[in-house]
């Protein structure tokens, strides 16, 4: 932490480490304050592992969602920062593009590239003023960073043609549904039409508004770590930490709470805390729509009962070395996959990304989807919007958090506060095999058939998502 004077802002500068394939924020600090517009550049520079960009085949490129928090001196209130979408400056290699309303950036390669990045001396405007704040007041500032991938707009098939349970159909036959468009999709059981295939009602639409996949949208590439959610819980009050606090993960006592295992995909998640996370990273949750199309890609033909890495081989990891560090890796056997159906001494996540080997790895040995992202199928299953109730059908793929959370630590954003409009997709350190099929449909409803309310279980976990600028 480091006190630094402007003009007439003292800024406190924290980095903060979000952790997952070590993404870091690092060397924080502010310039070039204009008092006549209220605007101050914020300055960090972020690095991470396994980044890339390509042009052919997948089309996409990996990021990070840069967002910063701040509070006035002598209170306890941490606020989102607005950022201008125009004024900010990348480092060599990079682009910036800040969404309209201003709740974060996006930074990403600029050209076709592989390897670890290191972006130094990059720079967003902060829109103070816009943000209640006076030129001569003082502040401290976190700077969080999360690593995302963009999924380029397209076409995709839902369901598969397997024997998966309530898998997406075209009409009543068994063959996949593809989505042509971001237009409103038809539910039915005729030609042409998405049929639910019992979890859901076969009749009515999915408007043009819904979270459909089609279009661009960015997703976290890991599942939400311990880290993650531990800084989240930090940077609230108390009692918005307490109502959004996992039951037995963390140690130490608020706001200076401790993960256990940081790099380990963090559990004892229900609807509300991923809708709470959502609502404070500026993201929104991601729909099962979104999930198929980020595990299968674009024009992909679909494999009948295929995995998230495009195909049926499946290898349950048993052991591990360096169990709980940040360089946890696979130990038997050699070629796993992934972390599923307690196969796993001890019965529990690992850590994320894990199966992404440093060399020599593929898209099945790593257990990665079409575009790059990572667990799909298995570790912990993913809270998703789910179209089996008109509660998630009523989502605007529009709206984002704007990084404020309600008095009673909830999200504020109304749409996403019925349980009913939640499921999940994927399966996970416990549960069996055939849920980790990317069209297996199981428990898309469960929190209405099955628990009712915001279920807060061991292996329940999110990763999110943001529409693209």
């Amino acid at each position: 932490m480091k006190k630094i004077s402007f003009y007439l802002i003292s800024f406190m500068l924290l980095s903060v480490l979000a952790n997952a394939n070590n993404i870091l924020v690092t060397n924080a600090s502010i310039s070039s304050q204009n008092t006549t517009n209220h605007t101050a550049l914020v300055n960090f520079s972020v690095s991470w592992e396994n980044s890339w960009r390509t042009s052919t085949n997948e089309n996409n490129y990996d990021g990070g969602w840069i967002f910063v928090k701040f509070r006035k001196n002598g209170t306890t209130d941490w606020r989102h920062a607005t950022l201008n979408v125009t004024g900010n400056t990348a480092a060599s290699g990079a682009a910036i593009t800040v969404p309209a309303d201003g709740k974060g950036a996006f930074i990403y390669r600029s050209a076709n590239g592989i390897g670890n990045v290191n972006f130094a001396a990059n720079s967003i405007q902060w829109n103070y003023g816009v943000d209640g704040i006076l030129d001569n007041e003082t502040v401290e500032i976190l700077v969080y960073g999360l690593e995302m991938v963009y999924i380029p707009t397209g076409s995709f098939q839902l369901g598969s043609g397997g024997t998966e349970t309530f898998g997406f159909t075209d009409g009543s036959s068994s063959n996949p549904y593809l989505v042509t468009s971001n237009s409103a999709i038809n539910l039915g059981t005729i030609a042409g039409t998405l049929n639910p295939n019992g979890s859901g009602a076969a009749s009515g639409t999915i408007s043009a508004n819904f979270p459909k996949g089609y279009n661009a949208f960015w997703v976290m590439k890991y599942e939400c770590s311990q880290q993650q959610y531990v800084d989240f819980l930090n940077n609230l009050d108390l009692a918005r930490s307490n109502i959004n606090k996992t039951p037995t993960i963390f140690s130490g006592t608020h706001p200076a709470l401790v993960a256990p295992q940081p790099e380990r995909g963090i559990g004892e998640i229900g609807m509300n805390r991923m809708a709470a996370f959502a609502d404070w990273s500026g993201l929104r949750p991601m729909s099962e729509l979104e999930y198929e199309k980020t595990c299968r890609g674009y024009n992909t033909p679909a494999v009948p009962n295929e995995y998230a890495w495009g195909n049926t081989t499946i290898n349950p990891v048993t052991s591990l070395l360096n169990d709980g560090a940040a360089d946890e890796i696979v130990s038997t056997p050699s070629d796993a996959n992934a972390c599923i159906s307690g196969f796993l001494a001890g019965n529990r996540p690992v850590r994320v990304g894990m199966f992404a080997r440093s060399s020599g790895s593929d898209r099945t040995l790593s257990g990665a989807t079409y575009y790059g992202v990572m667990n799909m199928s298995d570790n912990l299953h993913e809270i998703c919007i789910s179209i089996a109730n008109a509660q998630g059908k009523a989502i605007d793929a529009s709206i984002h958090g704007d990084g404020n959370l309600a008095a009673d630590g909830r999200t504020d954003i109304s749409s996403w506060q019925p349980f009913q409009a939640f499921g999940v997709r994927g399966s996970s350190y416990s549960n069996p095999l055939s849920y980790g099929r990317v069209s297996d449909r199981i428990l898309n409803n469960v929190f209405t058939t099955t628990y009712g309310s915001d279920a807060v279980l061991a292996n329940y976990s999110f990763r999110l998502t943001r529409t693209a600028p």
